[in-house]
């Protein structure tokens, strides 16, 4: 009886091990990863970067610089300056969950090599930096850290920033040469190298800043020419397709224009150019088309901007010779600020017209180069986010007009709302919310000055009509 007894305790522990080996794995989803490799998740950072600067944010930036219009349902609230909170929701979520925190999953992973690593940390700062300019005070400190901080803080945009900037830094000293078309699972970019893409970007974020030096510093590191611009890549498949192009043609018909946009009455002769052009024609058919209805759309045929397989510039060439010629301008070097200038016109040249008379160079100076500079950047760079940061921290130099019929039209808009998500789940948000027209702190300073000297960036004397 006692041997039968321990007979039938030894079968039941083999059955219950026997079992548990049965049922070990019977709740996993081998097609669901619980840890992948960095060099596959990489794809997921950069596919955010590419929404980042190229979907609802950019379209918002294009409406509230002038370049396009809302023409139906939201979009046309926000034509009028009316947007809501809930309008940046996914926009906000998008960028923090699937672009920085998959970014800090890379930096974290002890396996992953120092390519991949360096690219998360220019994707990260990038986001953080970004985000800074469009909301003003954001989640940096505690942002990737939600078991520790579910509810992380709002640091001081300035310290997101130059945060951001660092993060960039680090980057560049981990990727060395490589192309940017180096082989990562789900790679949606191309151009030159990812260092040189990185110097433009730290720039960028550093004349964000009002650090000229430094800004000089990186563009002189950064895209050597439009062959080596860093670019999304596009195919014609359904979700392969240009952001802009899949927005206006397969997604939401009529709901963004460019009817009475003050870039196309720049383009069209209807308002004058401070540099004459006589090749914009070719310019602004690049840009716009007629519709059907008569009205202005964006160009999204084979041959335009927003073509189904265009690609859209996240750094590039002509940004990096305008933040020379600006930042060279500011430091007091009027020729190098020109020469800059001049470079993207031959560019332009190039680009748009085989006439050497269609962008004639600039023979400007004073406050009229600088003028001729941030204008320039404004059209050459249209549909890209930097011109709805340029227009802010110049405090509208350049005098692009508010939409007409907007609400408040007699201010400028300055910021995105912080989303209703936000608001609704995270205590820390700030308890004084900032509104569309209130300016976010680091660009309460004008940078552009009238007299004696439009260099001093210290404290502004810009004419009332600014």
């Amino acid at each position: 009886m006692k041997t039968n007894k321990y007979i039938l305790i030894f079968f039941a522990a083999v059955l219950v091990g026997s079992c548990e080996s049965y049922t070990e794995d019977l709740n996993d989803d081998p097609n669901n990863f619980i840890v992948a490799a960095s060099d596959l998740i990489i794809g997921q950072s950069q596919l955010a970067l590419m929404q980042h600067m190229g979907s609802n944010n950019a379209r918002y930036a294009g409406i509230f610089s002038n370049t396009m219009s809302g023409a139906d349902r939201q979009y046309l609230t926000l034509n009028t300056y009316s947007p809501n909170r809930s309008n940046y929701d996914d926009m906000w979520g998008d960028t923090y969950l699937q672009g920085i925190n998959t970014a800090q999953l890379i930096i974290n992973d002890e396996n992953a090599g120092d390519l991949v690593k360096g690219i998360a940390k220019i994707i990260q700062g990038t986001l953080y930096a970004d985000m800074a300019a469009l909301y003003g005070d954001v989640p940096f400190s505690q942002a990737v850290n939600p078991n520790e901080y579910p509810n992380p803080v709002y640091d001081p945009q300035s310290d997101v920033v130059n945060g951001g900037i660092a993060l960039i830094e680090q980057g560049i000293a981990q990727v060395g040469n490589t192309s940017i078309s180096a082989g990562f699972g789900g790679n949606r970019l191309s151009g030159g190298t990812w260092a040189e893409a990185g110097h433009t970007l730290a720039a960028r974020y550093s004349l964000l800043a009002g650090n000229y030096a430094s800004a000089i510093s990186h563009a002189n590191q950064g895209i050597s020419s439009r062959a080596n611009d860093l670019v999304t890549q596009h195919g014609t498949s359904l979700e392969n397709r240009n952001l802009f192009y899949q927005f206006i043609i397969d997604e939401r018909q009529d709901y963004l224009k460019a009817n009475e946009a003050h870039l196309v009455y720049l383009l069209d002769g209807t308002k004058s150019r401070r540099l004459t052009t006589p090749g914009q024609q070719a310019q602004y058919d690049f840009y716009f088309i007629p519709d059907l209805g008569g009205e202005v759309a964006l160009n999204t045929n084979s041959d335009g901007k927003f073509g189904m397989t265009a690609p859209m510039t996240i750094a590039g060439f002509h940004e990096t010779q305008f933040i020379l010629a600006e930042s060279k301008f500011m430091q007091g070097d009027e020729a190098g600020a020109r020469q800059h200038l001049n470079n993207v016109r031959t560019d332009l040249r190039v680009q748009y017209s085989s006439d050497t008379a269609g962008f004639p160079d600039s023979v400007a100076s004073g406050t009229d180069l600088h003028l001729q500079i941030l204008e320039e950047k404004y059209i050459t760079l249209m549909g890209e986010l930097v011109t709805f940061h340029d227009l802010r921290r110049t405090r509208n130099a350049i005098g692009v007009p508010n939409k007409q019929g907007a609400i408040g039209a007699s201010n400028f808009p300055q910021r995105y709302l912080y989303p209703q998500s936000e608001l609704d789940t995270n205590p820390n948000i700030p308890a004084s919310l900032p509104n569309f027209f209130d300016p976010t702190n680091l660009f309460t300073t004008c940078l552009l000055y009238t007299s004696p000297s439009p260099r001093d960036r210290q404290k502004s004397r810009m004419p009332a009509s600014a």
